[in-house]
Order: C-alpha cells, then structure tokens, then sequence
C-alpha cells in the first residue's frame, strides 16, 4: 500500500455495486505508517486509543484504504475527505461535494476488511471470520429473535457455527444500512433459516414489509470468512474488487453469490 490515493474518477453507475476486498497486512510497518499519514485528527487520536497493536494498525489501514478508495470516485486528495455519523453513528462523507451522493459501508474481521460502495441508495456490509464459538446460541438467545435462536439449534456442530456467522452478517449488514444502532437493531430484523447457508429476510418487528424493500446477498470474499451485503433493489452487477492488486473482479447477477 502506498500513500498514493486511486486514479480518478472510478466509475460507478447507477444500481451498481463495488465491493473493495482487501487483506491486512498487522505486521507491515510500513503501510502502517503510509496510511497513518491520510487520517485525520480525530482518526489518528482513535487509533492512538487502541491498547493492542494489532488493533491499532488494522484500524489505521482500514481508514487508510477507505480514504484512498473513496477519494478514486470522489475525484479528490485522501486527505482532503471530511466524514459525519447519524445518531447512531454510520458514517458518512461531509465533503467533497461531488461526493454527497456515495453511500459506503466498511467491515472488517480478522486480516480482511470489505468497504462497499454506491450511488444514492443506503448500503450495508459486514464481514466476519469463521472460528469456534461455543457460546453462540446463548449469543443467539439473547440476541437475536427466539425462530432465529430456535432454527439454530436444531443445527449441530460446524453446521451451527457458519449458520450462526452466516445469520450474523445478514443482521448487521441490515442494521449498517438502515443506520440503525446495533444493540437495538439485531434482535427486530429478522431472517428464516430454511437454507443456514442462505437466510432470507422476513421481517423487521412486527411488519414484513422490509422483504420488498431490501435486498441482502450473502458474499464469500476469501476461505474462512463470510460476509454479506444490504441494499434496497434494484440492485444493478456486483462487482468485487481486490485492493491489493486494484483488480476488476467477476461481474455478477446479484442473484449469485461472489
């Protein structure tokens, strides 16, 4: 990674989605450094806030790609890049002006992190690596709606786990999109698990009506991770793009998985 921001000016038309894939190097000093340089004040006094180093530098390279990704389609410096947050805290771009109408969403988990990107329409991703977890249905029993809870344990072993990442993605990629706050937010959205592999989004409280109104599409952006992507249709390709070599992916249906 250099501090080099994207070439201007990335296309990205109407309904189509950009999905940035990118691999954190913790041990990379370097690109830790490089990156370090675009942040902001406040991004900077974030980082310096973390007690784990390894933490600390996947904060400051996540941000770093974001601002270099970002400034490629705002036409702008990385640098130059001012961010807000709702009340609940998604971010989104306060400046450049030319960039009022890019709606992002970042993920990250263990050496990966996503940033998802698109035109007008709210957008929500999320990413975690699949591990052991022993206490995932007393997570799901407190987090998540009681079908949810119920349909996970009637899984065993492994089969329990992915469904429980797979089910997770889904939920917090809805509740980025809707700039929902998360505590709040898991245990009302709700998905069948009829397939664990693909859950498909029911209902949010008591109304089923968000079935029509979103899209949520499960992503497999390397082994070992799962990931999944919110938006409202109709959602145009779904292109994946590796940060590390700046590479046009597949161009997909966004009725295929990545």
């Amino acid at each position: 990674m250099t501090h080099a921001c994207l070439a201007r000016s990335a296309g990205l038309a109407a309904g189509e989605i950009h999905v940035w894939n990118a691999r954190i190097d913790h041990d990379d000093h370097r690109a830790t450094a490089d990156s370090l340089r675009m942040l902001d004040h406040g991004e900077q006094a974030r980082a310096a806030q973390f007690s784990s180093e390894r933490d600390r530098a996947r904060f400051i390279q996540t941000h770093g790609m974001l601002r270099q990704v970002l400034a490629g389609y705002c036409d702008a410096d990385c640098a130059s890049l001012t961010f807000a947050s709702n009340c609940h805290g998604k971010p989104f771009l306060a400046s450049p002006a030319n960039g009022h109408d890019l709606q992002f969403s970042l993920a990250h988990s263990g050496s990966r992190c996503l940033l998802a990107l698109r035109r007008e329409q709210a957008i929500g991703v999320d990413l975690e690596q699949l591990r052991e977890l022993p206490r995932a249905l007393e997570i799901a029993r407190s987090r998540f709606t009681a079908a949810e809870s119920a349909a996970l344990a009637a899984l065993r072993g492994t089969r329990r786990r992915d469904a429980f990442f797979v089910l997770w993605v889904h939920k917090e990629a809805m509740v980025k999109a809707l700039g929902i706050d998360l505590a709040h937010g898991l245990g009302r959205i709700e998905f069948e698990l009829d397939a664990p592999a693909e859950p498909r989004l029911r209902a949010y409280g008591q109304g089923s009506s968000i079935a029509q109104s979103w899209s949520v599409l499960r992503l497999d952006p390397a082994p070992g991770y799962t990931a999944a992507l919110a938006s409202p249709p109709p959602i145009g390709p779904v292109i994946l793009q590796d940060w590390e070599v700046g590479q046009r992916g597949q161009r997909i249906s966004p009725s295929l998985r990545l």
